[in-house]
This record gives structure tokens, C-alpha cells and sequence, in this order.
């Protein structure tokens, strides 16, 4: 397999798990914290990312990938997915025949791409190609942009709802009729939805009778990779929100 050589671009980096019905963490997804002290002229991370260069966020997600490859065989044995971000022009930086190899021989890696990206709006041939070498997810559904149009242009098992939708929905009087019906169509359509936005065990017990894959939110709290990698397994909550492990630097109190 042949290495990734990276820059160091001064970024943290920090892991929100996503747990599965029976509480069993199945996923984490990568995201980047700033350094106050590098980067304090910055008021927030989206703030940040969208005055970075192209070459800067492709030296990021290299990385992210790198970082990753290191504990790849703790996420193997645990069957843990481990989920990065991308946008519309690092995805085309993914179309290198060694990135690809790097990448496919973690065995753990899948690309979370968002709904507003105008690749997923129209038929470019190089990303269809590149939806064929790597596992993509959508992710922010129900924000307002693509919806179920980028689901007939992409080929996604995983689709990762919005969670301003969640929060919305959680306040309608007929919030949780609606939210069941869009969860029940992509079950019976085989798609595998994560729920973001889960804030409080309010939130998980409203989504208790409803089909989703995962549940992922601030009621979990995010980690550094070695604190990660120090449990195993990992469990959050059984059902009536039982504890059946020491996760006790994953959940919030």
C-alpha cells in the first residue's frame, strides 16, 4: 500500500459516535476543531472552511485519512465505520489511483458528501466514476437543497438526515407522524438512515418506534481518537437507556 505524504496544517481532530439501535457504537465521524491560538481570527470552523484554500482542505482530509489508517485496525475489530467530510471539489481531489488504494485497504473509510453539492444535482461523469471506487453518504438530507433528487443521480445505502430537521420536527404537533413516514419510505426502500441532532434522551425516546440505522448528536459527547480507541467495545444505551459498558468519556452527563 503505498503511503499518503501530508502537510501538517495545525488542525485537531475529533470523533462524534453514532450508536445503533442496541446501543453498539457502528460509526464515528471525523471532524476538525480549530486551535485557538492559530486560528482565534476565525469566529467558527464553517467560518474557517469556507475561507480555505482547495489545496488546504485537500491537505486536511488527507490527513483526517492518514490519521485514520493509523488506528485501522481498531475499527476493523470493532466493526467501526469511521465517516469524513467532502465537498464537491475535495471529492474530485479522491480521483488518485493511490489515494484510492490507500483508502479501500483501511477497510473503514466512507466519505460523507452534503446535500447542497452541485455534484449531486447533475450527472458528472468523474464523480458517478468516483461514487464506484468509494463509499459515499448523504448527508444533511432535508436541509432544503437536492433531497430526493440527489438520490436518483448517486447511487447512497447511507443517508444522514439534517438536524435542524429533527429539531423542527420534534416541535410540530404532528412532527412525529411526518418523521416516522420519511424514515419508514427509505426502510422499506433498503437505505440505512442516521439521525442527527440528537440533543437530549427526549429527542431518542421521541425517535424510539421509528426505523432508523443510527442515532448521532451532542447527547454524545465527541472524542479524541486514543480516548476512542481505548474502549472496546463501546455502548451507549440498551433500549431504556441503560449503560452496559464504561463509556463514561462518550456520554454526556
Amino acid at each position: 500500500m503505498t503511503m499518503i505524504t501530508t502537510k501538517p496544517t495545525g488542525m485537531r481532530y475529533v470523533f462524534q459516535p453514532m450508536f445503533n439501535r442496541e446501543g453498539k457504537l457502528i460509526a464515528v465521524e471525523c471532524l476538525s476543531r480549530l486551535d485557538p491560538l492559530k486560528h482565534g481570527h476565525f469566529a467558527d470552523v464553517e467560518q474557517f472552511f469556507s475561507h480555505a484554500s482547495l489545496a488546504l482542505r485537500t491537505d486536511i482530509l488527507l490527513e483526517q485519512i492518514t490519521l485514520v489508517a493509523h488506528y485501522q485496525s481498531w475499527f476493523r475489530d470493532n466493526n467501526v465505520m469511521v465517516t469524513l467530510n467532502i465537498d464537491e471539489q475535495t471529492l474530485m481531489a479522491l480521483d488518485n489511483e493511490n489515494i484510492s488504494e490507500f483508502v479501500n485497504a483501511t477497510g473503514c473509510l466512507h466519505f460523507e458528501i452534503n446535500e447542497f453539492s452541485r455534484t449531486l444535482t447533475c450527472h458528472n461523469p468523474t464523480s458517478l466514476a468516483l461514487s464506484e471506487k468509494y463509499s459515499l453518504w448523504l448527508d444533511d438530507f432535508g436541509s432544503g437543497y437536492a433531497g430526493f433528487s440527489a438520490l436518483s443521480v448517486q447511487s447512497f445505502r447511507y443517508i444522514k438526515t439534517d438536524k435542524c430537521l429533527l429539531w423542527s420536527l420534534f416541535e410540530k404537533n404532528n412532527g412525529q407522524e411526518l418523521m416516522s413516514s420519511l424514515l419508514s419510505y427509505f426502510s422499506v426502500n433498503h437505505y440505512l438512515v442516521i439521525v442527527e441532532g440528537v440533543e437530549s434522551q427526549e429527542h431518542r425516546r421521541w425517535l424510539d418506534d421509528m426505523p432508523w440505522f443510527a442515532l448521532q448528536g451532542m447527547l454524545w459527547q465527541e472524542c479524541s481518537i486514543q480516548t476512542l480507541v481505548a474502549s472496546t467495545p463501546v455502548y451507549s444505551f440498551q433500549g431504556d437507556s441503560t449503560q452496559v459498558c464504561d463509556a463514561s468519556e462518550l456520554i454526556r452527563v
